[in-house]
């Protein structure tokens, strides 16, 4: 199983993760919030501030990949590969380290323009 660890507080990320729940009909990906109390605890592998920086996510055999990698291993792994299988391809793929590295970087800005908040507070993005 696809283990990919996400920020739950900001609202960009969180309309992806509600994507990738609707199609994760087969249960290949499991969901970790990054802000969860038991986070730390439980994966302690995981740098938490490296992956508040960056999305982060653990390969089945225990490699934790990184940035874009993550997208296109969740997108795969949820039956939808081809909606971001570009990323991977030879031109693109140099280029998609830093456009990720951009995003990552400036998130909470862009939601803040697209949807009206820079990050979600109390649970106002929680989709339990």
């Amino acid at each position: 199983m696809f283990t990919m660890f996400y920020d739950g507080r900001c609202p960009l990320c969180m309309k992806e993760i509600a994507h990738l729940r609707r199609w994760n009909t087969e249960g290949r990906v499991r969901f970790v919030d990054i802000n969860s109390e038991s986070f730390r605890e439980d994966y302690p592998e995981v740098d938490p501030d490296a992956a508040m920086a960056v999305l982060h996510g653990q390969l089945a055999d225990g490699r934790i990949v990184s940035g874009y990698e993550v997208t296109v291993e969740a997108w795969e792994q949820v039956g939808k590969g081809h909606w971001v299988r570009w990323l991977k391809w030879p031109g693109i793929r140099r280029l998609s380290p830093l456009v990720y590295g951009l995003f990552a970087r400036h998130r909470h800005s862009l939601a803040r323009l697209l949807t009206g908040k820079a990050r979600c507070d109390n649970d106002d993005c929680r989709m339990d």
